[in-house]
């Protein structure tokens, strides 16, 4: 994917993104405080920055003769992966962590929080399930609410570590256009002509 020169394409650039998101998302999951939180999701900007204007470059340089259309699709395909489906997948996997850290956590310390708390019905993408009702934290007892306070953190930073697996398979699905557009000769771009236009 490293043209001449050392240049990138624009499908090796994607890569290299996928990369530095996967490092920076790893390292979230795994820092504490804040300078070491703003380091790690410093490298996953870095790597998230140029996905959106590189994938559309990709798109218009690849298919000219679908314009805005295929601009616009590419882009809706994008926004509904992220904030329809993905948003949902990772709370749902976020509350179904937190609700089996809780068991462990009444069977370590010979208490009930889960019978107490996880009382909330729940619909996602993954099915129905049962998750923390935060009414219910907000009244309960201090050592209750420490309790599942501490739970619903350790949950958080799973739940980063679970977000690392979609740049791993973008990373994938990068590394298939690399190969493929190398049995082409490298990435080129379109170009239209009157022929075929």
């Amino acid at each position: 994917f490293i043209e001449s020169k050392l240049k990138l394409s624009p499908v090796g650039l994607l890569l290299a993104c996928s990369i530095i998101a996967f490092v920076g998302l790893k390292m979230s999951a795994n820092m504490t405080g804040f300078w070491g939180a703003m380091i790690a999701l410093g490298i996953y900007a870095v790597g998230k920055t140029f996905f959106w204007p590189t994938m559309l470059g990709v798109v218009a340089e690849q298919f000219p003769r679908g314009g805005a259309l295929t601009l616009n699709a590419a882009g809706g395909v994008g926004m509904l992966g992220v904030g329809v489906v993905g948003a949902v997948f990772l709370g749902a996997i976020q509350d179904k962590q937190v609700s089996t850290d809780l068991a462990s956590y009444d069977a370590a310390n010979n208490t009930q929080l889960v019978e107490q708390y996880v009382t909330l019905d729940k619909e996602s993408v993954l099915g129905a399930y049962t998750a923390v009702d935060p009414s219910l934290v907000k009244a309960a007892p201090e050592k209750d609410q420490a309790a599942i306070e501490g739970i619903e953190a350790g949950a958080k930073k799973n739940a980063l570590k679970t977000t690392a697996i979609f740049p791993v398979v973008m990373l994938f699905c990068y590394l298939l256009l690399i190969l493929y557009f190398r049995s082409r000769g490298g990435y080129k771009a379109v170009e239209l002509t009157s022929e075929s236009t």
